[in-house]
């Protein structure tokens, strides 16, 4: 069968059994992205192992070089993280975040911190190398909030101070992840090795960063707010989506080759700006439909395709460690930045519990460091089980300080009524 054929078939498949799986997760109340995952779990390597039937595995030569329809499923792949972090920034509710700045900013950098030491100091102490222990703590700092605000949302309490500073502080998350992502990939040795050259290597770093930075915020909302007015005067359909999306792209790419980051960087930060121009709206909703159709269900299926659930076997307290440490990192250190902040211990502990979900940001993060060879296979699908398992338990530990406030309530005497 012809290598485009397989591709056909192959993505048909795929997607159907996302949206499929995806139904069934929501249906328990569990966000789609589970399914989505499971779905490239069961045809990977852990069950079917697809790619490696003879439908699908045949390459195709084309001009000397070999395609195959894992090439492809990587492409859509590549492109869909981005799209997918063009639609974070645009859903990025800058003015909640302003709102809550004090204690959502507390709890981001106590969740941030604590995760990535402890994280790493649990990887380096299971015998990983320095590079690939610190990037699974970068993966630990990771904050997807959307089963949180689905719980808070059931018990009607999303918009309670709680409920607020969980979704500003985990906006301060996605952007502190990002930085701790952006300087991990920067800093790491690449062909002719940054610590070859000692501190001027790492200067070189921080400066292409800070580079990149001061182009796109100096310049970013002048180029976006002109791309749209030129946008408007294009004939045809969907024209602002596609502006947005070049934008995206275009970012994307400043980033990594600019500022030696991670395209998603870039392309989160387009979200943020693009979130700022009258197009918002059209364009948000037009994005989410691409992304929640293709791009995404493409994206979670190829990492269940990367994983397999057997490769590891005897790393059984390494992983129970990560996943303390995963939880644990989360409820003291947003916690603690809550609490240090001026909450009261009951909204720090719900703060703390709130922010424990990885969810599709873990997954991004953790993809990243498996593309640009951060970690080993096994590592990868340990992380990638540590975020199922921090999503799968945050619904119910959610609703426990919640129950005991509401037995407490229920136990206390009422007031005498006075007599007159």
């Amino acid at each position: 069968m012809d290598v485009s054929l397989q591709v056909l078939l192959l993505v048909a498949l795929l997607i159907l059994l996302a949206r499929g799986l995806g139904d069934v997760a929501a249906r328990l109340g569990y966000p789609i992205v589970l399914g989505e995952l499971l779905a490239g779990v069961i045809v990977g390597p852990t069950v079917f192992d697809v790619l490696h039937l003879s439908w699908f595995s045949s390459p195709l030569a084309i001009q000397g070089a070999s395609f195959s329809v894992a090439a492809a499923l990587k492409l859509f792949a590549d492109l869909g993280v981005v799209v997918l972090m063009f639609l974070a920034g645009l859903e990025t509710d800058v003015v909640l975040m302003r709102r809550t700045v004090g204690p959502a900013f507390g709890a981001a950098c106590g969740g941030v911190v604590l995760p990535l030491l402890a994280g790493a100091a649990v990887a380096r102490v299971a015998g990983l190398n320095w590079p690939e222990a610190i990037f699974a703590g970068t993966v630990l700092t990771a904050t997807s909030v959307s089963i949180t605000a689905q719980t808070l949302m059931n018990l009607g309490e999303l918009r309670s101070p709680a409920g607020s500073t969980i979704l500003g502080a985990a906006v301060i998350d996605d952007i502190l992840g990002l930085i701790v992502l952006s300087l991990v990939i920067a800093l790491e040795p690449k062909g002719q090795s940054t610590t070859a050259t000692g501190g001027s290597g790492v200067l070189l770093t921080f400066g292409r960063m800070a580079g990149f930075f001061l182009v796109a915020v100096g310049l970013g909302p002048r180029l976006v707010k002109w791309a749209f007015r030129q946008a408007k005067k294009l004939a045809g359909h969907h024209v602002l989506l596609g502006v947005a999306l070049a934008l995206a792209f275009f970012f994307g790419f400043l980033a990594n080759a600019l500022g030696g980051m991670a395209a998603i960087t870039g392309a989160y930060l387009a979200g943020i700006l693009v979130a700022a121009t009258p197009a918002h709206e059209e364009v948000t909703v037009e994005v989410r439909s691409l992304s929640y159709s293709f791009f995404g269900p493409l994206f979670f299926v190829s990492i269940g395709l990367e994983i397999n659930a057997l490769n590891w076997g005897g790393h059984l307290m390494f992983f129970l460690a990560l996943l303390f440490v995963a939880v644990a990192g989360k409820i003291l250190g947003c916690g603690f930045g809550a609490w240090f902040s001026g909450m009261s211990g009951r909204e720090s502990a719900i703060v703390g519990v709130g922010m424990i979900p990885r969810g599709e940001v873990g997954l991004i993060t953790a993809t990243i460091g498996w593309a640009s060879g951060l970690m080993s296979a096994y590592v990868f699908s340990l992380l990638v089980v540590l975020v199922l398992m921090t999503t799968l338990l945050t619904p119910t530990l959610l609703r426990i300080p919640y129950r005991q406030a509401k037995d407490a309530s229920a136990a206390a005497p009422e007031k005498p009524i006075p007599e007159f």
